[in-house]
């Protein structure tokens, strides 16, 4: 098929299937946060919470003129 290239491929890169608990630089959970990261956290609660709001104000205010 191709002139067995694959098959060199392989031997010249080998699957290496290491599991990530071997590593001990990997965390699961990053402890420490940057300064650029709280603020996109920050900016995103406050963005979620300013649809929500936005979201339950204009139910209330339909439900209002229903009336």
């Amino acid at each position: 098929m191709d002139n067995g290239a694959y098959e060199k491929y392989k031997q010249e890169n080998p699957d290496v299937y290491t599991p990530l608990s071997t590593y001990d630089y990997v965390d699961q959970f990053v402890h420490k946060l940057t300064m650029a990261e709280l603020v996109v956290c920050g900016v995103a609660v406050v963005l979620a919470v300013l649809a929500l709001y936005k979201l339950f104000a204009k139910r209330k205010d339909k439900e209002d003129h229903h009336e």
